[in-house]
Order: C-alpha cells, then sequence, then structure tokens
C-alpha cells in the first residue's frame, strides 16, 4: 500500500478473539503463482506467531458442487456475498457469476446455468472455523468497499496482510518519547 492509501476497513479487521483464516487457493496455479501462494503462506504463519490470529487453513477450492460432508465452492461464495451484503461491501471483482449457455445439443436442461470464477487466492476469517456461518464469518478478502460509488475501493489479499502487518509493527512499536534501551553509562 502506498503512502495515500487508506488501510481497509474494519469490515475486516483483526479484532475478534479466536480467529481463523481459512486461505482458498486454485488448484491449477503456475509455479510463479504458486511462489506468491507460499510468500502468502509465510505470512499467515508469521500473524499466527505474532498472536494476530490463532490459526489458519491453506486448502484447494472446493468442487462447484460438493459432498454433503463438506460445503461447496457454491456454498462458500453464497455465504461471502451474504457477508459482504450485511457489511455494504461485494465480493467482485474477485469473484464473477457467469451465465453458461444452454448445450446447443439439447442435452440437459433448457434452465440457464450460472458458474462463479473464483479469485487465485482469497482468506475467509471466522470466529470458529465455520466460514458458512454467517455468525462465525468476520471477513472475506478480496472484497469491494462502497461497490459502485465514486469512492469504490477493492482490497486484494497482498493489501490486506499488508495492512495487518502495518498494524501489527504499529502497535509493537515504543511509544514516540520513551527510550525503551538503556544507554551504557547512563549517557545520551
Amino acid at each position: 500500500m502506498s503512502a495515500g492509501e487508506s488501510a481497509p476497513s474494519s469490515a475486516v479487521a483483526l479484532d475478534a478473539a479466536d480467529l481463523r483464516i481459512d486461505c482458498y487457493v486454485r488448484s491449477d496455479v503456475p509455479a510463479p503463482i504458486g511462489e506468491i501462494v507460499d510468500g502468502v503462506v509465510g505470512r499467515l504463519e508469521s500473524l499466527c506467531e505474532a498472536g494476530r490470529i490463532d490459526e489458519y487453513r491453506v486448502a484447494s477450492w472446493p468442487p462447484e458442487t460438493g459432498a454433503a460432508s463438506a460445503p461447496s465452492r457454491g456454498d462458500l461464495v453464497a455465504a461471502f456475498e451474504r457477508w459482504a451484503d450485511r457489511n455494504g461491501n461485494s465480493i467482485e471483482p474477485g469473484f464473477r457469476r457467469r451465465e453458461l449457455p444452454t448445450s446447443p445439443l439439447g442435452a440437459g436442461s433448457d434452465a440457464a446455468r450460472e458458474r462463479v470464477r473464483v479469485p487465485v487466492m482469497a482468506l475467509a476469517l471466522s470466529a470458529d472455523g465455520d466460514v458458512t456461518d454467517p455468525a462465525a464469518l468476520r471477513g472475506v478478502v478480496p472484497y469491494t468497499e462502497r461497490p459502485n460509488t465514486a469512492d469504490e475501493r477493492t482490497y486484494t489479499v497482498d493489501e490486506w496482510l499488508s495492512a495487518v502487518e502495518s498494524d501489527a509493527a504499529d502497535r509493537d512499536a515504543p511509544v514516540a518519547g520513551s527510550d525503551p534501551s538503556p544507554v551504557p553509562g547512563g549517557q545520551r
């Protein structure tokens, strides 16, 4: 983030106890993108070690339709959209819905189907790890604040992590005017 940019809103701030971050990653990323993912995982590990988050998990995006025991991609995106709606945000353009045309061969239903395009990487912040529970879901990154306005602002995973890391560094910095390290011999 540059000096002129504002930090992400409190809509996705690390203010909850027992915070878990689920990092969803596409399974088909090329090696250079895999290195970026590894960097994000390292940053999540640092936040965990610093006590800013309790735990994190890295997983591939689930299939569009899943087994009854685990949420599908559609379930996750629906929960993320509910979070965004409740907070006056949007998960677009990171997540996009696209209508699939009906089959030209007449196979299947005549009803149009929809497909959700997920970002290469997304973070879901939750109080207990159940990102599909509206009471537990605390945030989703990437997200857009004030969508469809002149003040629209989209936050990426990298920008959000940078803001959280900056906030953590500010909290750990000595208070202005204090001198935490003694000077040998008492001289200044």
